[in-house]
């Protein structure tokens, strides 16, 4: 990492105390060479200043912004997070949040956080209210750095886990083409922008679906699972084992006589690889065990080409996405 990114890295987790006391030291230092302390107190005094402004009415977003470009260079920073610190690309919308009024309904405190977990990645966040979710890899999680008192709501694309904090205003989780509302409960959803569904999985507590403009589908129990079409038709419920759907926030996936497409489409993200198949025979082969996030991807392919009748052929293409070829072996006459 380039110095210059460091700097602003660490200024980030000065502001919102997060550096443990290495990285304090580390920028102590960094303060000390060129312009870093000039900027900095410059970015402390923006941040000061958001907490105390209220959002603006009629007004042009455009010419808002140009009139902001004009006067200050502001530098646009990803902090990329390990999986146990930094799992997530962080985008802090420093002047967004005074600019525009937030789409979360709240009681005049403004500003959202963007999380961004990009592919072969995991990440955990605790929101304002207490309630704490895993975000699983290839997820974008928007949600307000404050709640009002009249709404906890949030936007997801991709695969999480929810603990939520037990409150009398209904916590809301915005999907594609529906939301899920619930009061406090743990459970874990599935709905990337790519797929034409999205799933619901509840662990314990009562989780209602709605349409996105809050008007009641059903309720699901625990151990029931939601299957939630993007036409919102024919939705179907069934009893599952939860583990299966909540382990991967221990960097597992147990898998019991699953389809191998489906465990593909896991692992793609995990991995960041492409996974195709030569059939549909292929594809609906049945496997089950326990894949473990922290073992090599190849270990991973080399397990369910000795416990499946599969062919495997790896490709490593330089600069873009490895590919994984997947083909079914006849078994002779």
């Amino acid at each position: 990492m380039e110095k210059q990114d460091k700097f602003w890295e660490l200024s980030a987790g000065k502001i919102f105390d997060e550096l443990t006391p290495e990285e304090e030291q580390e920028l102590s230092q960094l303060l000390g060479e060129g312009e870093n302390s000039a900027v900095f107190k410059q970015v402390e005094n923006v941040h000061e200043g958001l907490k105390k402004s209220q959002a603006l009415q009629n007004f042009s977003l455009k010419l808002s912004w140009t009139r902001i470009s004009n006067s200050m260079k502001v530098r646009r920073t990803q902090l990329y997070r390990s999986v146990f610190k930094y799992a997530a690309v962080l985008l802090v919308a420093f002047l967004a949040g005074i600019l525009v009024k937030s789409q979360f309904p709240s009681t005049g405190i403004q500003g959202f956080t963007e999380l961004k977990v990009p592919l072969g990645q995991m990440s955990e966040v605790t929101l304002s209210d207490g309630t704490h979710i895993w975000l699983n890899s290839g997820t974008t999680l928007k949600y307000p750095n404050f709640f009002g008192d009249d709404s906890r709501d949030i936007s997801l694309d991709g695969e999480a886990f929810f603990k939520v904090e037990h409150s009398k205003v209904p916590f809301v989780v915005k999907l594609k083409k529906s939301e899920v509302e619930v009061l406090g409960t743990s459970f874990n959803v599935v709905s990337y922008a790519e797929e034409s569904s999205s799933q619901v999985t509840l662990v314990e507590g009562s989780v209602q679906i709605n349409t996105l403009e809050g008007k009641a589908i059903t309720r699901i129990k625990p151990s029931e699972q939601i299957n939630i079409p993007d036409n919102l038709e024919e939705l179907t419920i069934k009893t599952v084992n939860t583990g299966f759907y909540s382990s991967w926030i221990d960097g597992k996936i147990e898998f019991d006589e699953e389809r191998l497409a489906d465990i593909a489409l896991r692992l793609e993200r995990w991995y960041n690889v492409k996974i195709s198949f030569t059939s549909k025979d292929a594809e609906d082969l049945r496997f089950s065990g326990t894949i473990l996030k922290n073992k090599p991807f190849d270990q991973i392919i080399k397990a369910i080409s000795l416990l499946l009748p599969v062919e495997i052929k790896y490709k490593n293409n330089l600069g873009i996405k490895d590919e994984v070829i997947i083909s079914k072996i006849e078994k002779p006459m």
